[in-house]
């Protein structure tokens, strides 16, 4: 069993407005537990899309999201609980939630 999967997972900001953009389409994947997986594009391409995604902070417009085998959206008001399992850390570290660095806010999760 993968750690992470994504099965046809679409997601569309915007939807059903003038507004609308498709971010990521039908996009299938799997991560093993203890895999280092990079993922790379062009601005705009849906990499943070795909990673927010993953940590519940979005909800696929279509298609599924698991983590160690359960859909993470069968119970939405446990969404909380995924983001325990699966980190999202920022690309740059002044936009952080609470440090100047990510070694910092990594270090911060140990002082509470």
């Amino acid at each position: 069993m993968a750690a992470i999967e994504l099965r046809n997972v679409t997601f569309v900001y915007s939807k059903d407005t003038p507004f609308e953009k498709t971010a990521v389409s039908d996009m299938t994947f799997d991560f093993e537990r203890g895999a280092v997986i990079g993922v790379i594009g062009h601005t705009g391409s849906g990499k943070s899309t795909v990673a927010q995604m993953l940590n519940g902070l979005l909800r696929p417009t279509d298609g599924d999201v698991f983590v160690m085998g359960k859909n993470i959206w069968d119970e939405p008001k446990k969404i909380r609980e995924v983001r325990f399992k699966v980190g999202l850390v920022f690309q740059y570290p002044e936009y952080q939630l609470f440090e100047e660095t990510v070694r910092a806010d990594i270090s911060f999760v140990r002082k509470i």
